[in-house]
């Protein structure tokens, strides 16, 4: 056995949680069966943060239960950022609102059925199929991003750039050819000392330095026409 490998439990316990996790599991298909409700494949998952993942072709329905009873649930549409979700003491809801957006419901027909499931804006504007508008007009007048906001509207201001997916970290904007995807291309511009700034493109090893957010802002507007 390596270092770090852990051999069998001398007591022949088992995890607690990952029971608790495999119950969880057993009690929301023995809610779904008896009413035909169709979850898919209902899976314990490995997390400090949830116990039972649904699959979905919308993204994972991940769900957890807490100490006091409450069971929190979550529509993701990617492991950053979810489409939907609430806290409900009632098992039987989360298996339903979970077989419901298995269906292809929507998030108002969602939250008007099962009003402990809330969305935000910009859930309401991917599911709109068009959250580049919103994202960008978040950013420009969150009081977080108050610092970034010139650097933001100089880039919103760009007629090239302002169709890309924005976000912003640690004071760099990356700009998204397809939200929470870097293979479909995403370009990051990062600020130096003084006026300069550092434009690089994944998924391919470009990287340039230059002088000013201007150029910066040409830089990066060329990367997505050079990908087109």
């Amino acid at each position: 056995m390596t270092a770090g490998d852990q051999g069998p439990d001398p007591s022949g316990g088992t995890d607690p949680d990952r029971t608790q996790q495999g119950e969880l599991v057993r009690r929301m298909q023995l809610i779904a069966v008896p009413q035909g409700l169709d979850l898919g494949e209902v899976r314990a998952v490995n997390s400090s943060y949830d116990d039972v993942e649904v699959g979905s072709a919308r993204g994972p329905i991940l769900v957890s239960r807490r100490a006091d009873g409450m069971f929190h649930v979550q529509f993701q549409r990617h492991r950053t950022f979810s489409l939907s979700g609430g806290w409900t003491n009632d098992l039987v809801a989360v298996v339903e609102a979970a077989a419901f957006w298995r269906q292809g419901c929507g998030l108002r027909e969602l939250h008007e059925r099962f009003p402990f499931m809330s969305w935000s804006e910009l859930a309401q504007a991917f599911e709109d199929g068009n959250p580049v508008p919103t994202k960008w007009g978040q950013l420009l007048s969150s009081e977080w991003h108050l610092g970034d906001r010139p650097f933001l509207q100089a880039a919103h201001d760009h007629p090239q750039l302002r169709l890309y997916y924005p976000d912003i970290s640690h004071g760099s904007l990356m700009l998204s050819r397809k939200p929470f995807d870097t293979d479909a291309g995403l370009v990051k511009v990062m600020p130096l000392s003084g006026d300069a700034y550092r434009v690089t493109m994944i998924p391919n090893t470009f990287r340039q330095e230059v002088p000013s957010l201007s150029e910066a802002l040409e830089v990066a507007a060329a990367c997505f026409r050079a990908s087109d």
